[in-house]
């Protein structure tokens, strides 16, 4: 879903800049406001930065109060000029002015979301001689793509040998005598000498080097700034942040299937212990519900059922065998599940959920797998070779059981679950599990809003 926009204007001559800015917000459909703290209700703010417009540095005060905001500086004197500059973004088709910029960086993950600001944490950073983080920590789940920020050279490789700081990490010459590097990296995709565009895949993130969690460090340097006092950090090192491309540029990923964003279904989770009875379908009926969820052990008629009650009901089928202290191996799950979902697939059913709360030890954990990263594995495995006989199906990462570790029970559920981040997108859609007990526990964060969580992480995933 694009990120919103919010346009902040002078309060001095208000409407005429209004004025200015009605061709461009007719033509991009952002909203319009005076007060800067309502522009930070946005994903991006576009500022008129006129001289003593808001009484201080506008610039310095968002980076001061709300160090993660996007901003799209437009520097001008009157409503005349800006109405001219944004007049050329219109006629490129260019909302956010960059092919005028003389050097910009693409945002490079999917997740336009900052960390760790440049300059930040100074008492961590002195000791390495440094007045401050000498780059930007941008959010990036375990293996997570890495894209080029800019057109360049690739000039060095670091393959994670030598307990280098950055772990595996990736360097890249660019036009003007600056650089990037991306460290922490899982896996470098790049090769010296090689010719990247801005958008290239040349990573997978993780937490390689000297790093507490996966993420990405992004690092700008320019030639000779250290010495022409265009920074005050040592080795050319210069903040990124007035480079970046805002991530609302990025068009989300397509998705595999037709599905508008926003688009919610009320229903309800079929028996555990058996088909749907009659009293389940005269309430499913009564109560208009528009999603039912089954179980492999359903009778595949129930399906004939369901859409007689609402023709276009929506169904979907987990798969799930018993795991209980044994060893699943992911062909052996592929095999025992293939007859049943067949019985569903041939009716028409097309979302299936592989397994259930995985990060429990009566479903697997310790036994078939040891932490979310192995059970990705064999999530993949189960997901191919079910593919390869059902083409047409839309394979579900499972729901997890929410909650931290209890010693011989559950893994941390966000712990597992970033672990097994590539088989979570991997997978067509994404099952999450809210449970709660009494009206607090259903508005909690650990409750009935732990699909938030989820939707934060992958923001373009089905769940």
């Amino acid at each position: 879903m694009p990120d919103s926009q919010m346009m902040l204007l002078p309060k001095e001559n208000y409407y005429e800049w209004v004025a200015a800015a009605r061709d461009y917000v007719l033509k991009f459909g952002c909203n319009l406001t005076p007060d800067p703290q309502n522009a930070t209700m946005a994903d991006v703010v576009t500022i008129a930065n006129a001289p003593n417009a808001y009484g201080r540095d506008i610039a310095q005060w968002f980076k001061n109060n709300f160090p993660n905001a996007r901003l799209d500086i437009v520097d001008v004197a009157t409503p005349s000029d800006f109405q001219n500059a944004l007049a050329s973004r219109i006629s490129n088709n260019d909302p956010f002015g960059q092919q005028n910029a003389v050097f910009k960086l693409r945002w490079p993950t999917d997740y336009p979301k900052i960390t760790q600001g440049f300059g930040e944490n100074p008492d961590i950073y002195r000791r390495f001689g440094l007045p401050g983080h000498e780059g930007l920590d941008i959010r990036a789940p375990m293996g997570a793509n890495v894209y080029a920020a800019a057109d360049g050279t690739v000039f060095q490789v670091n393959d994670g040998s030598g307990n280098h700081p950055y772990g595996i990490h990736v360097r890249i010459q660019h036009r003007d005598g600056y650089q990037t590097i991306y460290a922490h990296l899982q896996q470098a995709l790049a090769t010296v000498n090689q010719q990247v565009k801005a958008g290239d895949k040349i990573g997978l993130a993780d937490s390689t080097g000297n790093s507490t969690g996966s993420h990405l460090h992004l690092t700008l340097k320019k030639q000779g700034a250290t010495a022409a006092g265009l920074t005050n950090f040592p080795n050319d090192i210069l903040d990124p942040t007035p480079f970046m491309l805002d991530a609302a540029v990025i068009a989300p990923p397509p998705t595999s299937f037709n599905w508008s964003y926003n688009k919610c279904l009320v229903g309800v989770n079929g028996r555990a212990d058996g088909p749907l009875n009659d009293a389940d379908l005269n309430a499913i009926s009564t109560a208009r519900l528009e999603a039912v969820k089954l179980l492999s052990t359903a009778r595949p008629e129930d399906v004939d059922k369901l859409r007689a009650i609402r023709g276009d009901m929506f169904i979907m089928v987990r798969l799930f065998a018993d795991f209980r202290n044994r060893v699943v191996r992911s062909d052996e799950f592929a095999s025992w599940l293939e007859g049943d979902m067949a019985n569903f697939y041939n009716r028409g059913v097309r979302y299936f959920e592989l397994h259930n709360e995985p990060n429990l030890q009566i479903e697997g954990w310790k036994y078939s797998w040891q932490d979310g990263r192995e059970f990705g594995n064999w999530l993949m495995d189960v997901k191919n070779r079910l593919k390869t006989k059902f083409p047409e199906a839309k394979f579900g990462y499972p729901g997890l059981s929410p909650g931290g570790n209890i010693s011989g029970q559950r893994m941390d559920s966000w712990a597992f679950l970033s672990q097994g981040d590539e088989a979570v997108r991997a997978c067509d859609w994404l099952a999450c599990h809210c449970y709660w007990i009494d009206d607090g526990d259903q508005v909690a964060a650990t409750g009935g809003l732990v699909y938030e969580e989820y939707r934060r992480r992958y923001p373009d995933k089905l769940l």
